[in-house]
């Protein structure tokens, strides 16, 4: 191989590099899917591709493998840095390649117009110019390549750490606010007990002519006492202090003593209420919220039913996913004012209402949230629905409701049949 030859085409390109780069420009410019480029100043676009045209000229001209490997190694070194600057300047991946593959072109067009100017070049001496020049490409694909993949990398990284610090963050501060909330509730359950027993005292005084005043105190305690419990319960449950205790219960001997000790407050209203379901179904369960889901459910089913009555029904879920069984409410009610209510209105607009049976007992006067909205639930159920969801979420369970408008109100549960632990 003739060295005179790979001198002259050497000498060529760093007489035309400016021209190289120029023409680099332009190609890219004319690129419709590189268009971060638009943005970068012309030292800024050429970067460190002068650096890198310095080691391809030095592996060009060496005679030695060991030159060449250093100026090899100075040009990847290179691209790796200017692919570290293109991402930094909103280059993505496939416009940071396109960029190489311009560059590519123009050098490539500049030994080729060398070739043809000079007729007697050694072929043997243009074969490995040209090689060079490939692999010096594919050197600087590579590390570009890997200098994005790297960063993304870290960015990800550094995204995904400064989301955990916010929802530890986050995690602090409901923890803080679910006991602040405990701490609060409890306080006023504390002060309605007082007025409680400060209202009977007052009342065994003289019961036949009690004020009226006295009267709406004690009403209004009590009113508001029930709703502190339900409070309290919830965030007892908001707070993570509430677990199941999981057990073997027959749940069709729980329900129909449940259904047994509710039949009284049926026949004062003229009710019916009814259960249907197997003789006897075990599962696995927490029998003790078990029963307060059904019971907030029944409480209000009874409540807000003036004709007809409620039936539940259970037994064992066909063709599920996971062994399941079920439990629904039914009652015959006027149900909720509009077809395919969902279960967060109905708990939205009944917590509202329920906010306004305690600012009324503790003397405020406050407007419902509710009475403006289209969803008609009955004041005092809010909280103990909420208690319901809470508690199905802790027994892993669903519940749906269904409450096509004048034809009264399903709540469905279901559950599962075993657990995979004793406790939670």
């Amino acid at each position: 191989m003739r060295y005179d030859d790979i001198e002259h085409l050497a000498a060529h390109l760093r007489t035309r590099r400016s021209n190289i780069l120029s023409t680099w420009r332009r190609k890219v410019d004319l690129d419709a899917s590189v268009s971060a480029s638009a943005t970068l100043a012309r030292a800024q676009f050429i970067d460190h591709i002068p650096k890198i045209l310095d080691a391809f000229d030095r592996r060009l001209r060496a005679r030695d493998s060991i030159e060449a490997q250093d100026a090899a190694a100075d040009e990847r070194a290179g691209a790796a840095e200017h692919g570290i600057n293109r991402w930094l300047h909103g280059y993505d991946y496939r416009e940071t390649m396109r960029e190489w593959g311009h560059l590519q072109v123009a050098l490539t067009d500049e030994i080729e117009r060398f070739t043809q100017v000079n007729e007697r070049l050694d072929p043997i001496a243009m074969s490995a110019a040209r090689r060079n020049a490939t692999q010096l490409f594919v050197d600087c694909v590579v590390e570009s390549a890997v200098g994005h993949a790297s960063l993304q990398q870290a960015e990800a990284t550094n995204r995904l750490a400064d989301l955990e610090r916010v929802l530890e963050q986050l995690k602090v501060v409901e923890q803080d606010r679910a006991k602040r909330l405990h701490e609060v509730t409890h306080d006023l359950r504390g002060n309605v007990t007082a007025v409680k027993v400060a209202a009977g005292v007052l009342m065994r005084k003289d019961t036949s002519s009690a004020p009226t005043a006295v009267l709406a105190i004690q009403s209004s305690a009590e009113a508001l006492g029930s709703l502190l419990n339900d409070l309290v319960e919830v965030t007892r449950l908001e707070a993570g202090r509430e677990s199941r205790v999981i057990a073997t219960v027959d749940i069709a001997a729980l329900l129909q003593d449940m259904i047994a000790s509710f039949q009284p407050t049926a026949a004062e209203n003229n009710l019916f209420l009814t259960i249907a379901g197997p003789n006897s179904l075990l599962v696995s369960s927490d029998a003790k919220k078990l029963q307060r889901i059904i019971q907030n459910l029944l409480v209000n089913a009874l409540k807000y039913t003036e004709r007809g009555g409620v039936q539940v029904t259970f037994g064992i879920v066909d063709n599920a996913e996971i062994p399941s069984w079920s439990c629904s409410i039914s009652d015959t009610g006027t149900g909720f004012s509009e077809n395919g209510v969902s279960l967060a209105q109905v708990l939205v607009a009944a917590t509202d209402e329920d906010a306004s049976v305690a600012g009324q007992a503790s003397g405020e006067t406050l407007v419902s949230a509710s009475a403006m909205s289209p969803v008609s639930t009955g004041t005092g159920e809010g909280i103990g629905l909420v208690i319901v969801k809470r508690l199905c979420e802790l027994l892993d369970a669903t519940i749906e409701l269904h409450s096509p408008a004048g034809r009264g109100t399903t709540f469905r549960l279901v559950f599962p049949m075993r657990y995979a632990v004793s406790t939670v």
